[in-house]
């Protein structure tokens, strides 16, 4: 009996500890740790605690952050992810008063899946209505065309990037640190977050037709507005082209995407390689060499 609730115990504080591990790789995390129980026997006692699915043990975590342990970066994402999935699958009632609203929001969400996965000319509205669990027809009440539409997961996308880079420099004051933090928050919601900040994310580098291009330039100028402050915080040297850049280091995030896998590396982590170990020590080589000469 005594192993046994130390197995349940142990089963328990990893569900708080990393909530979204499923049953098999927590049984896995658990035998490294020198206790042995099967992903069946973790399940039955997530279970049995109210804690059977991530969002439930997500959730979990997030109650108790009065004690000091709040979600990371990641888990946060994870959890928005969880209530937009949780909100599509039941879907609100017609009683409800903000029906119109949260059906906006539900096709919102399922556009940004969809545009994330197909691209803007692949994405057909078709589907993006039965993701959302709507006829066609009913698009027309939110969104006069698919071009508005994406123009509004990608105008969201940048408010919730926006939102997390201007949360990140309030605590930094050097520019180096606030650069590195800046896109710590940019990977971290690039990897970890809902299909809006990936659709807008990705844009950074994909174009699109003249037209839309001209319309979703807005939204990218004023982000990449905030990089160019950034990086001339640094004064590097003259010879650098600070366009040049500002592009490049937004590339480079950006392409995260198409190889990143959670658990290995940190959003953080990654953007202190990036701009602590890659971009400084380059730049400030190169202006010892303007000096030397």
């Amino acid at each position: 009996m005594r192993a046994t609730r130390s197995v349940k115990a142990a089963v328990l504080a990893l569900a708080k500890q990393r909530p979204e591990l499923g049953k098999v790789r927590a049984a896995r995390e658990l035998r490294k740790r020198g206790i042995r129980v099967s992903p069946s026997g973790v399940h039955l006692i997530w279970k049995r605690h109210g804690l059977a699915n991530s969002y439930q043990r997500l959730m979990q975590r997030h109650r108790g952050a009065g004690d000091g342990e709040g979600l990371s970066d990641i888990q946060r994402s994870l959890l928005q992810r969880k209530r937009v999935s949780r909100q599509l699958i039941r879907g609100p009632s017609r009683t409800d008063a903000s029906f119109g609203s949260l059906r906006r929001e539900r096709l919102i969400a399922a556009a940004a899946r969809i545009l994330g996965e197909k691209g803007y000319e692949a994405a057909s509205l078709r589907r993006i209505c039965a993701a959302a669990g709507i006829l066609p027809a009913s698009l027309y009440h939110h969104f006069r065309s698919k071009e508005d539409l994406f123009i509004k997961v990608h105008a969201e996308g940048f408010r919730q990037l926006n939102e997390a880079v201007y949360s990140a420099l309030a605590r930094e004051v050097d520019p180096w640190a606030r650069l590195e933090a800046a896109c710590a928050a940019h990977l971290t919601m690039l990897v970890g977050s809902p299909d809006v900040s990936l659709v807008s994310g990705t844009s950074l580098f994909h174009t699109a037709p003249p037209a839309l291009q001209r319309r979703l330039n807005r939204d990218r100028d004023v982000y990449e507005a905030r990089f160019h402050a950034l990086i001339a915080a640094l004064d590097p040297p003259a010879e650098v082209d600070q366009s040049l850049l500002r592009l490049n280091l937004l590339g480079a995030m950006n392409w995260t995407r198409m190889w990143y896998h959670a658990g290995k590396r940190d959003p953080k982590a990654l953007a202190h390689q990036l701009v602590q170990v890659i971009l400084r020590k380059n730049l400030q080589s190169r202006r010892q060499a303007v000096v030397k000469q």
